[in-house]
């Protein structure tokens, strides 16, 4: 049955059937205009990823049960304070049940919107040994950085870190690039 199903997946994909974009499919569009993704936001309203223009737009992508997320989430605060009044900022717990995503985004009070792709919607869309073999697309903590016409620029995958292993901050470099100091 497996077989017969995967079998069936990569038909469509090679006969060119589509499948709903997913915050995920941001890594493929580097150097290219941001996919017409659309997200739920916690307080109910959804976001266009690909309306976002005007500045520059970080996405951070991130789950609850993530240690290296965790990690990162001071960084991408001390970011915020340091940008977030030239640089717009989007978080997008991904992976978790809708339930813990929520309490998540409770307890973070991140001061800025977030949205919720819940992992049942994920695996829907792709299956999970799909994301298994697509290597590092599928890894969070994810972040992307998109300039102010909505063209994805930057694209990286799991926490950052030194020669030491000591994790880093790479957003400022990163805008440093697209002028931001």
């Amino acid at each position: 049955m497996f077989r017969r199903l995967l079998a069936c997946a990569l038909g469509l994909t090679l006969l060119g059937a589509h499948r709903p974009l997913t915050i995920f499919d941001l890594a493929d569009a580097v150097g290219k205009p941001a996919p017409p993704v659309t997200l739920a936001l916690d307080g109910g309203s959804s976001l266009t990823i690909a309306a976002l223009r005007g500045k520059p737009t970080y996405v951070f992508l991130f789950a609850s049960w993530c240690e290296p997320c965790t990690l990162a989430m001071p960084f991408v605060r001390a970011d915020y304070a340091q940008f977030g009044d030239r640089v717009r900022f989007v978080g997008v717990d991904v992976m978790d049940e809708p339930d813990a995503a929520h309490a998540a985004i409770a307890k973070d009070a991140l001061p800025f919107p977030v949205a919720i792709y819940p992992i049942d919607t994920l695996d829907a869309t792709i299956a999970p040994i799909a994301q298994l073999q697509a290597g590092a697309k599928y890894q969070i903590p994810t972040e992307f950085l998109l300039d102010a016409d909505g063209v994805v620029r930057f694209a990286w995958h799991g926490l950052a870190v030194d020669a030491n292993g000591t994790p880093k901050d790479v957003l400022p470099g990163y805008l440093a690039q697209l002028g931001i100091q």
